[in-house]
Formats: structure tokens, sequence, C-alpha cells
């Protein structure tokens, strides 16, 4: 039980998220075939540098500049290594906000390793570009809260700097800063802030964050908003309830463990613990009932934050403490998430359901472009196009190219992957590479239509390359043009 209840709990604290994570980044990065499509919005994001984008605020890309403006990062790398300490930190929020909830070290390990239980600290955050930063935030914006109506007015400071980045990662955060609001309005012990200066220079610092995305929202249609609605079906559906108890499972078992240790769990008679519930349980509930009246395919993804921070609320909730020791508990929880890892590593070396090899042959192909480009023209490749193949180019290609495709608002939805200050010019001089449909051969591949926004273009000649995805995947034809550089025609 030492390293579990220990005055000096620090140094195991850190060991252990510090080792999560090198652990968690040493794998994936290692045996993790390609990374997820996500990974490819986020890039693409953070070349444009806008202070948005077609689904998301604008950290999402922001994160991915140090990768963009450091040549010698890869990319692959950095999106697994930018994952897992942004999962660690959150991690160490979440102890951190259970220890503030119960001033014990047992209970605040309880809560953090009960993450063990879940993906999200792992292999389920992996494919998204946003929901990690949200697991990196929201526990360290709940504990700042408290802070700040329990100690001193300055932490409102960090209160709005968590939860402006976090509302610029994903808007769901603004779940949280509305419910402080509303808590703000009814609950003396907040509203008291009102008269507080820091309270204000708070407010300021998220409008900073904040603002900058909704000047950009008024310019471009509020797309994101509009693609949020276009996930959104109307009809009475139990997939919420599926989605919800495949998300919460954990805090079930961990309570049924809590009760037959002798404790017991209830609504918390410290004002900050229960004020800690409502900011999370308020809009969870306004989310269950919504969607279980609209079907969200995404419900698993939008709910995934609010169960990290969860952990450490069920814990502040214990009313009556167990009576038998934590130990076995702890350690089991322990041995557990070392399992997963194991298990995660055992999936991918045995390849099964191709999960380690899957979609590797987009490598390959970049890899045979890169090289075809390289025979034909002494210029790096600057920019590719076409159909959805060549947007992982711009990721697996070695010159990392940009992608033709203008930023369009007139014809339906706007592209994910676009490029905001792309020219004809620029085209013209250095060429560009255009990928057409899987499947389809060069006598039937119309590669005019992929030139249709840029008519000054000519393709010089056209070629077949085999695609597979991954081994047991069938062999498709891709044709590939080629617009030469200018100075080479």
């Amino acid at each position: 039980m030492r390293f579990f209840d220990t005055p000096s709990y620090r140094m195991p604290l850190y060991l252990w998220v510090t080792g999560y994570a090198v652990l968690w980044i040493i794998a994936s990065y290692s045996l993790d075939p390609t990374v997820p499509y996500d990974a490819v919005e986020a890039l693409n994001w953070g070349i444009n540098g806008e202070w948005g984008s077609p689904k998301n605020p604008w950290l999402v890309g922001a994160i991915m500049l140090p990768a963009i403006s450091i040549n010698d990062i890869s990319l692959s790398f950095y999106w697994y290594f930018s994952h897992f300490v942004a999962i660690a930190i959150g991690m160490l929020g979440v102890w951190q906000l259970a220890f503030r909830l119960t001033g014990k070290v047992v209970f605040a390990w309880l809560a953090m390793l009960t993450l063990n239980l879940s993906g999200i600290i792992n292999f389920d955050i992996i494919p998204y570009n946003d929901n990690y930063l949200l697991v990196m935030l929201w526990p360290w914006s709940l504990l700042f809260f408290l802070r700040a109506i329990d100690d001193h007015p300055k932490w409102w400071l960090a209160f709005a700097f968590t939860t402006g980045l976090a509302t610029m990662a994903k808007y769901s955060s603004l779940a949280i800063v509305g419910s402080v609001f509303l808590l703000s309005l009814f609950v003396p012990k907040i509203r008291h802030n009102y008269r507080e200066p820091l309270f204000y220079l708070a407010i300021v610092i998220w409008l900073l964050l904040v603002l900058p995305n909704v000047w950009w929202l008024v310019h471009n249609d509020f797309v994101a908003f509009k693609w949020v609605d276009s996930q959104i079906q109307k009809g009475f559906n139990l997939h919420t309830t599926r989605a919800m108890l495949s998300v919460f499972y954990p805090l079930i078992i961990v309570s049924v463990i809590i009760y037959l240790l002798g404790g017991r769990i209830g609504w918390p008679k410290q004002q900050s613990n229960a004020l800690a519930n409502i900011v999370i349980l308020l809009p969870l509930l306004i989310i269950y009932g919504w969607f279980s009246f609209n079907q969200g395919g995404r419900m698993t993804e939008w709910v995934q934050p609010f169960m990290v921070v969860s952990t450490a609320l069920l814990v502040g909730s214990i009313t009556v403490f167990p009576n038998k020791p934590l130990r076995s508990t702890l350690r089991g929880l322990t041995v557990f998430g070392v399992l997963v890892l194991i298990g995660y590593v055992g999936v991918m070396m045995a390849n099964v359901r191709d999960a380690g090899q899957k979609f590797v042959g987009i490598k390959t192909l970049a890899s045979q472009l890169d090289q075809r480009w390289n025979e034909l023209y002494p210029t790096p490749l600057h920019y590719v196009g076409g159909e959805y193949l060549h947007q992982w180019l711009t990721f697996y290609s070695y010159y990392h190219p940009k992608t033709i495709q203008p930023w369009e608002l007139d014809n339906g939805a706007p592209p994910n992957i676009y490029n905001r200050h792309i020219k004809e010019d620029n085209i013209v001089k250095y060429g560009a590479l255009l990928v057409g449909e899987r499947g389809k051969s060069c006598a039937e591949e119309d590669s005019q239509h992929m030139l249709s926004e840029w008519p000054s273009l000519v393709l010089s000649h056209k070629e077949e390359f085999a695609f597979q995805a991954q081994p047991s995947a069938e062999l498709d034809t891709v044709c590939i043009g080629f617009v030469a550089p200018k100075n080479i025609q």
C-alpha cells in the first residue's frame, strides 16, 4: 500500500504517468500501421493556419504547428507523442482533482487508476484529433474552478485559460463554461466573484481565445456548426443509452467494488463537491435526453471527456469510506492497465483482423509516387489533388505536398482537406500529381474533372499504379495524372 498511500506520493505519481505515456508512445508509434484520418485533417488545418476549420476550432490544427515547422520531426511520431503526453497531463489532472475532492491520496489513485478500465486513455483516443485535448484540459479546468471558488479568485484566470483552450479544441467544452455560468447566477458562493476584478480579467482571457474563432465562423457560414448538425437525425433511439453504458461502465465496476468494501456513494455533503458534480452532470443529462430523441452517430466520442473527470467525481461522492483496504483493488487496476498495453501489442503483432496492417498500403503508394515524380522531374513534389487517396499523400509523401483543393462554400459541404492559399500560378509553376479513384483504370478515369477548378492546367501524361490497402485486400488500380512543372514542359 505504500506506493499508493504515502506522504511522498509525488515520485510514484510522476513515475506512473511518465512511464504510461512513454510506453504507449513507443508501442503505438512502432506498431500502429498508419495514423487515423483525423491526423491528416489536423495536419491540413495546421498548414492552413486559420482560426477555424470545417469541423473544429483552431487548437486542433495549432497543435500540429511544431511538427509542421520542424522538418526533422516525424509526423507519425508527433501524432502519438502529442496524444500520450496530453493523456499523461490529463491523468495527473484527474489525480489532483480527486485529491482535492477527497483529501486522501488513496482515493486520488483510485480515481486515476480507474481510467485503466477504459480505452479512453489509450487505444480509443488515438483516432481523434480533438478528444485527447479535452482529456488533458477538462480535469484541470474543474480543479481550477474549485480552487477559484474555495481558495482565491486568481484561479479564475487558470480556469479561463484551460476552458478557453478546451473550447477551441472542441465546442462541446462549452458545456463546462455554460454550467459554471448558470451556477454563478444561483449559487452565492460563486456569485460573489462578480465583485472580483480578477473574475472579469478571466472573462477577457477566455474571450481572447474564443473570439477569433467566432470571427472565422461568421465569415465562413458557420460551417463547423452545420457539420455537427449534419450528424444528427431526429427520432427516438436506444443508441444513446448503449453509448453511455459503453463509455461509463468503469464507474459501475468501481462503484460495486466500493460497496463490497463497505463504502457508500451518495450526493456529497460538501458544497464544492456537489457543485463539481453539477458542472458535469447537468450538461451530461441534457445531452443524454436530447440524443435519446435525436440520434447522433458520434455519441461515444462526444461523451468520452465526461467519463475522464467522472472518476474523480465518483470518489468525491463517497459518503462512507470503505472499512476494508483498497490495496488489492489498486493493484488489480494497475495490473489491468499493464495487461491492456500487452493486449494492444499482442493484437498488433498478431495482426488480428488486419489491425497491424490496416491501410499500410498507402505508405507504399506514397513512396512509389515520390520515386516516380523524382524520375520525371528534378523538383520536389509541391502539390497533389484528385480523389480521396491524394489527401493521405499530404501526410505520407516525403515532401508533404499541399492539396490543390480550394476552400469552397458554394458546392454543398465544404472539403475537410483544402488549401486556403492555393493559386493557379503556383500549380503551373511547380506542377501537380493527381490521384484517381480506386479501382478505375486510366481509360475509365476522367482526369479533367479533377482540374475543373484550374482550367489552364494540362495533364502531361497518366500512369496506372497498383494499390493494396493491406496484405489481405484485393489489388486496386489507381490512375495517376502528372501535371509537369512549367519550366519542364
